[in-house]
This record gives structure tokens, C-alpha cells and sequence, in this order.
């Protein structure tokens, strides 16, 4: 009987042991998803911000700048040139809905990276087209 005390505290201390082990590779599982998503996200945000900086916000100034010459050349009507300008104005709303995706993203990288908690600011994004890191002109 004596012999079998030592065998049984062995065995609670093996399986104590191996609980923690398991604890700790589930816990490094779910950290490096939870990695992974953020990064994915702030890919997201950060392609589509900048495809509105560098592509959809240059072209509709080109075409608004073509519908103000239309509108002086008397080839276009004032609602024309009105509805262009609500259409820049949108395209701008977008791109800084997208600016603002693009830094919730970062922040929440960041944020699995460093492990300070779960990932996420708890605000969804505004739109799903949004706009580019004006502030960020270099390549992450």
C-alpha cells in the first residue's frame, strides 16, 4: 500500500502535466489564428484603401474635371454637372470609410500580435467598399 501512494501521485502529477500541455498548444493554436484573421483583414482594408487612393479617387477627379469642361463648353446641363459632384463626394466618402477600415484592421493586428487580449475593436466596418490610407503611402 505504501509503495502504490507514490505510483498514484506520480500518475496525478503526469496528468496534471499533460493538461497544461495541451492547455498551452490550444492556447498557441487559437493565437496564431486569431493572428492569421487579423492579418487577413488588414490585407483587406489595406488593398481596397489603397486601390481608392491610387486608382478610383485620380479617375473621378479626371472625370469631374471632364464634366466641368463639358458644362463650360455647354455640352452638359447644371444636374449633370450636380449629380457628378454628389458622385465625387460619394467616391471621397468612401475612400475615408475605407482610410478608417484600414486602421481599425492595423490596430487590431497589433492587437493579436502583441496578445493583448482577443482581436477586434468591437466596430464593424462601415462598408464594405471603402477607401485608402492616405497617410500611408508605403508598402506593408
Amino acid at each position: 500500500m505504501h509503495e502504490s501512494r507514490p505510483n498514484l501521485r506520480t500518475r496525478k502529477a503526469e496528468a496534471l502535466y499533460m493538461q497544461s500541455v495541451h492547455r498551452t498548444a490550444e492556447t498557441a493554436i487559437r493565437a496564431r489564428s486569431e493572428v492569421r484573421e487579423a492579418y487577413l483583414a488588414w490585407r483587406t482594408a489595406y488593398d481596397l484603401a489603397r486601390h481608392y487612393r491610387d486608382e478610383v479617387l485620380p479617375l473621378r477627379k479626371q472625370v469631374s474635371d471632364d464634366m466641368l469642361r463639358r458644362y463650360n463648353g455647354m455640352l452638359a446641363s447644371v444636374f449633370d454637372l450636380l449629380a457628378d459632384a454628389r458622385l465625387q463626394m460619394q467616391s471621397a466618402s468612401a475612400s475615408i470609410d475605407a482610410q478608417r477600415d484600414y486602421w481599425l484592421a492595423e490596430t487590431d493586428l497589433q492587437t493579436a500580435i502583441n496578445g493583448n487580449g482577443s482581436a477586434g475593436t468591437g466596430l464593424p466596418p462601415i462598408s464594405t467598399a471603402s477607401a485608402a490610407p492616405n497617410a500611408d503611402n508605403q508598402e506593408h
